[in-house]
This record gives structure tokens, sequence and C-alpha cells, in this order.
């Protein structure tokens, strides 16, 4: 099954490992075969993966874009995967992650990296929701910021 790829102006992408920029006007093309290919939005930096499912994304991106060392990176995927299995109770999010597993060990990165961006984002939405929490709780003992001050309560 042939896939087509567009890019932006100016717009990266890597095809089996290959850097390529596309020129001044979008451009479309056609794959005919299989390939591993990664466009530039789709590209995680290292400095970027902060949380379980980013590091997860991050190993599996460094096995499609470094096939020579898969193995190196596999371990640590699995790892990173195991961990998040084990913390996350949404079925829906399960289902991902474990497919996600099966296309790793079916060398099929792209299709990994697929399921662990919707996890990526359910991750972001759940800590989104803990830190506005975490950020107006006050610590236990504390209730200056009941009195809406820095004066300390007189009791």
């Amino acid at each position: 099954m042939a896939l087509k790829i567009k890019l932006k102006p100016h717009e990266k992408a890597i095809i089996n490992g290959a850097v390529i920029q596309n020129g001044p006007r979008a451009a479309e093309f056609i794959v005919k075969n299989f390939a591993q290919i990664l466009r530039e939005p789709e590209v995680m930096q290292e400095q970027d993966a902060t949380t379980p499912a980013k590091r997860t994304y991050f190993s599996a991106q460094l096995m499609l874009l470094d096939p020579e060392n898969v193995e190196r990176y596999r371990p640590v995927f699995d790892g990173f995967l195991k961990d998040l299995k084990g913390a996350l109770t949404n079925p829906e999010m399960l289902a991902k992650l474990a497919t996600a597993g099966e296309a790793v060990a079916q060398n099929n990165y792209y299709q990994a990296l697929r399921q662990l961006r919707d996890v990526i984002e359910y991750e972001s939405v759940l800590l989104g929701a803990l830190s506005p929490t975490v950020a107006t709780t006050p610590p236990q003992g504390d209730d200056s910021a009941a009195h809406g001050d820095d004066t300390p309560s007189k009791g």
C-alpha cells in the first residue's frame, strides 16, 4: 500500500535514516514500499522527553532513527513501556500501549509512535489536571493562605 507524504515549505523528513528538506514550496510524494518515515513535527528532541510517555516515545523514535542500535534501545523502551502500563488504568490507553509494544516487536516503530502520541496527549491532560491543584493547595499546617495575606494567624 502506498503512503502519501505532504511536506510544507522547508519542512524536513527522515526516510530510512536520511534527512531530507523540502524546498520553498509545499510538496507531495508517494512512497510505494515500506520505509521508516518521520516528518519534522513528529520528531521529539531528547530534552523534551520529560514525562514517562514522552520518554517511551523518544526511545521508540531512537529505534526508528538508528536501526543499527535497536538492540541497545529496545530494553530501555521495554522498561519505560512496562512502567507506563503499571501507572495507567485507562483501558483505551493501555490498549494503545499494548499496540505500541506489538509494533516495536514487529520493527514497525512508526506505528508505535502513532499510538504513543495519543498516550502523550492523555498524559498531558492528566498532568494538567494535577498542576493547578498542587499549585493552589497550601501545605498542611499553613493557614496563612486562608487569611489572604502573609501575616501569621493569631491563636
